[in-house]
């Protein structure tokens, strides 16, 4: 929020200093236009642009969505291009949260025709300014060739197969993707992909979808030659792998990435905390669940100071808790310094007298009846502390919040809150989510 006061402030001052009339302000006003277009046309795909700069996917969408709002103020002042931007800023991304894929062409679409457009206006407006122009065009194309040659160095190996995938269902609508690579690389918890499968069809072929990376299995040199994606299919590209995909059939498929993971602070990572608590609802345990075989992995070398992970998961339908049983299980099992806790939340079972179930070896799982009390929760975790803590979180809105203002009030006891890049699928929705992660 400071930054980006200090960043509207410092343009407001640009748009004043050294102009006296009001002509010489709005030319001031196209110049800063065509300069806040820079980020915007940095690199076609948020995974990527983010992956060049070292920041996370969070800060980069800020940035983009800042300089967009910024390019569509200065334009309004220069009585140009305000229409068009204001469509691909607003209108679209209400369109982003139910179809992705018209979202995205849409928005490449409109940033094209906004580029073309300008590059048709700079000239007649007689303002010296295609040089701007060109930086964006030649920026854009080199991210865009450096992207095609990461994507084709992960892809392609002389003398291996291309990246094979397999698909399976688990519960309802959760689909687990396993896929097998052609060029293993050592996977760290957060990182995710893109994925495009192309049997879907031809439409699917120019595709791809960013999935967190849920499991992996290593075979040499801490290397992983496979790697699993889990997600709940809603619409478009995952109702229809959840529909169409044989369990025991490969398929071709590729991937882009990966990209992350991302820090919890410029110099911290989540190893460095002594005391984790990871808060998580419905399929939001695809991204936790590699935090905490990373973490375990790492304790067993020596190399976080780590001493307590507590994993407390709502579940939000059915199936849930079957679609990670095993992993969890595989968990609990590899925890010999037993430092990790699962305890699960049915809601749908509030009205249930039965008795918590403890489940898992050495029963460091259990399964309690009913909703989380979340106050609840964070009390005791700080009451039985092991250093300094942190608290990642990937659940539904609602949860966020309340998380997010618990740990704010606690902030002198040392309580640090990290909200991971995927956060569930969330049906019932305010206005204002339709604009903010």
């Amino acid at each position: 929020m400071v930054f980006f006061l200090l960043y509207l402030f410092g343009t407001g001052v640009c748009n004043i200093v050294g102009t006296d009339t009001l002509p010489e302000r709005a030319a001031r006003a196209a110049y800063l236009s065509l300069i806040n277009m820079f980020p915007l046309y940095f690199s076609g795909g948020w995974e990527f642009g983010a992956h060049l700069l070292g920041t996370s996917l969070r800060t980069y969408g800020l940035i983009h969505r800042m300089t967009g709002c910024m390019v569509v103020l200065q334009a309004a002042i220069h009585i140009a291009m305000a229409a068009c931007m204001f469509l691909s800023l607003v209108i679209l991304p209400l369109a982003k949260r139910r179809v992705y894929e018209i979202f995205l062409h849409a928005h490449l679409g409109c940033a094209a025709i906004a580029l073309y457009a300008l590059w048709r206006h700079v000239p007649s407006a007689k303002i010296d300014s295609q040089g701007y122009l060109w930086v964006c065009i030649g920026t854009f194309a080199t991210t865009s060739a450096l992207q095609l040659s990461r994507i084709l160095f992960r892809n392609m190996v002389v003398g291996k197969k291309s990246i094979r995938m397999k698909a399976s269902r688990h519960a309802e609508d959760v689909v687990r993707v396993h896929l097998y690579l052609s060029r293993p690389w050592k996977v760290r918890a957060g990182e995710r992909v893109n994925l495009t499968v192309p049997f879907l069809g031809l439409f699917y072929l120019f595709q791809a979808h960013p999935f967190a990376i849920t499991w992996w299995e290593t075979q040499t040199e801490d290397k992983a030659d496979s790697v699993s994606l889990m997600f709940r299919a809603r619409t478009g590209f995952t109702r229809k792998l959840l529909n169409y995909a044989e369990p025991d059939r490969e398929y071709w498929a590729w991937i882009d990435g990966p990209f992350g993971p991302s820090p919890v602070h410029v110099s911290k990572e989540v190893g460095d905390y002594g005391h984790l608590l990871m808060v998580t609802s419905g399929i939001g345990i695809a991204a936790q669940l590699p935090y905490i075989k990373e973490l375990l992995e790492r304790r067993r070398n020596a190399e976080v100071c780590t001493q307590k992970i507590s994993l407390v998961w709502q579940l939000d339908r059915t199936g849930d808790w079957e679609s990670a049983r095993d992993w969890l299980q595989q968990l609990v099992k590899q925890d010999a310094g037993y430092m990790l806790k699962v305890v699960v939340y049915d809601p749908l079972k509030a009205n249930s007298t039965q008795e918590p179930l403890t489940l898992g070896q050495h029963e460091l799982i259990t399964v309690h009846n009913g909703e989380a009390n979340w106050k609840d929760v964070l009390l005791s975790e700080l009451r039985h502390r092991a250093g300094a803590v942190l608290v990642t979180v990937s659940a539904r809105r609602g949860i966020r919040r309340v998380i997010r203002k618990l740990v704010t009030e606690r902030v002198p006891l040392d309580v640090e809150l990290f909200e991971l890049e995927f956060q569930p699928w969330q049906e019932k929705r305010d206005w204002l989510s339709y604009f903010t992660p």
